[in-house]
């Protein structure tokens, strides 16, 4: 877990699964379906999830699964991988949504803001589909894929027009949209000290909200959804 005041400092090698297919859905969110489960567990206020956000799967799906991340951080990097295999398997059903917001933590990673723009630039010149896909490949080479030239060299590898992509990140377009979801962040801190990067925010239509913080693992997701959902 890679917390704001303390930091270990580790290594981890970890491959990022890359879905073989990218299923999105650009329905209408109806915030109705969670109500109940606001009322009950009020929890950290965090900003309503929108078309706005990044979403993976079913927007109305039985379980959302609300992520902060920041792309230097290794915890995160661990994460994306096992919330790439929480997808395959519940979010292709319909199951699961899984909902990206950034956190960079600029004091101890000088080069996660630059990447969470850029990923912003991509998905707005090339789709949706493409800032997952950049994502995934960020993740998977960093810490070496951070670096400004890396990161524009494979929003090119994947189609993003390199002219566009340079205006985009020279006319500081989501600069405001980051300082947004780090606002957000800040309040879940003022809520729970223990908020640090990866930090999840689950939420299902049964009535169920936990915060799941640091990089924890596939088998406790897995029995998190389980548990809590209805189920096909």
């Amino acid at each position: 877990m890679n917390k704001i005041i303390l930091f270990p400092i580790i290594v981890i090698i970890a491959g990022i699964v890359i879905a073989g297919g990218i299923f999105f859905s650009r329905q209408e969110i109806n915030p109705e379906n969670y109500e109940s489960e606001v009322a009950e567990n009020p929890g950290p206020e965090i900003k309503p999830v929108t078309l706005d956000d990044h979403i993976l799967g079913d927007p109305n799906a039985e379980v959302l699964i609300i992520e902060y991340s920041d792309f230097e951080c290794p915890f995160c990097q661990e994460f994306h991988v096992t919330m790439n295999r929480i997808m395959e398997e519940f979010g292709r059903s319909g199951r699961v949504a899984w909902v990206y917001r950034h956190f960079p933590l600029e004091e101890f990673h000088n080069q996660a803001k630059g990447a969470s723009i850029a990923s912003e630039c991509v998905g707005d010149i090339s789709g949706e589909g493409k800032f997952w896909e950049y994502t995934n490949l960020v993740f998977a080479g960093a810490p070496e894929s951070l670096s400004p030239d890396n990161l524009k060299n494979i929003a090119i590898e994947i189609g993003s027009d390199e002219e566009k992509y340079t205006e985009c990140i020279a006319s500081g377009k989501f600069n405001d949209k980051i300082e947004q979801d780090i606002e957000d962040g800040l309040k879940i801190y003022d809520f729970d000290s223990n908020f640090g990067t990866p930090y999840n925010i689950i939420i299902t239509k049964t009535g169920f909200k936990t915060e799941i913080v640091g990089a924890q693992p596939y088998t406790l997701i897995k029995e998190i959804i389980e548990q809590n959902s209805l189920g096909f």
